[in-house]
C-alpha cells in the first residue's frame, strides 16, 4: 500500500510537472505571438510610410514636369519666325531640377529640336534650377557659358519629306 501511495504521489507529481511545463510552453508561445504581432505592426507602419514617401516623390515629379511643359508652352511661337526673331524672342522660363537639354527645350520654340553634343556625360546628367525672362539667345548664353558650353542655331535644316526641322546644337567650347 505504501508502494501504491508512493506511486500515486509520484504520478501526481509527474502530472503536475507536465501541467507546469505545458503552462510554461503556452506562455512562451503567447509571448512569441505577441512579439510577432508587434513586428508585423511595425512592418505595416514602415510600408505605409514608404508608400506615402513614394506618393510625395511622384507628386513632386509631376509638378516639375508640369512646370517644364508650361514654360515650353509660353515659349511656343509661330513656326516661320526669322532667325533674328528666334534669337531676340523673349522667353519666360522657370525650371527646377532639370538637365541642360530639358532647359534648352523649354527655351526653344516647340518645333525646334535640341542636340547636346558633349563628351562629359556628367554635364548631361547634372540638374539645374533656372529662371529667366530674357531674350532666347541671352538665356541660352546665361545657361551654357558658366558650364563651358556654347550653342549654335541651324535654321534651315529639313527632314526627308522637305519639312523644316530647325536644330539647336549645344557643344563644348
Amino acid at each position: 500500500m505504501n508502494r501504491s501511495l508512493a506511486l500515486g504521489l509520484t504520478l501526481i507529481g509527474v502530472l503536475s510537472s507536465a501541467d507546469a511545463v505545458l503552462a510554461a510552453q503556452e506562455s512562451a508561445q503567447v509571448a512569441d505571438l505577441d512579439s510577432v504581432k508587434v513586428e508585423l505592426e511595425e512592418a505595416r507602419a514602415a510600408v505605409e510610410e514608404a508608400r506615402q514617401i513614394a506618393e510625395q516623390i511622384v507628386l513632386e515629379a509631376q509638378q516639375h514636369a508640369n512646370q517644364i511643359r508650361q514654360s515650353s508652352v509660353v515659349n511656343d511661337q509661330a513656326g516661320d519666325l526669322s532667325p533674328v526673331e528666334i534669337q531676340r524672342g523673349q522667353v519666360a522660363v522657370e525650371v527646377s531640377a532639370a538637365t541642360v537639354e530639358e532647359i534648352a527645350v523649354a527655351i526653344m520654340p516647340s518645333d525646334w529640336r535640341v542636340l547636346v553634343d558633349v563628351k562629359n556625360k556628367d554635364v548631361l546628367q547634372k540638374r539645374f534650377q533656372y529662371v529667366t525672362t530674357k531674350s532666347r539667345d541671352q538665356a541660352l548664353r546665361d545657361l551654357l557659358a558658366p558650364i563651358g558650353l556654347k550653342h549654335q542655331y541651324f535654321f534651315d535644316l529639313k527632314d526627308a519629306s522637305g519639312a523644316k526641322t530647325p536644330l539647336l546644337v549645344i557643344s563644348q567650347r
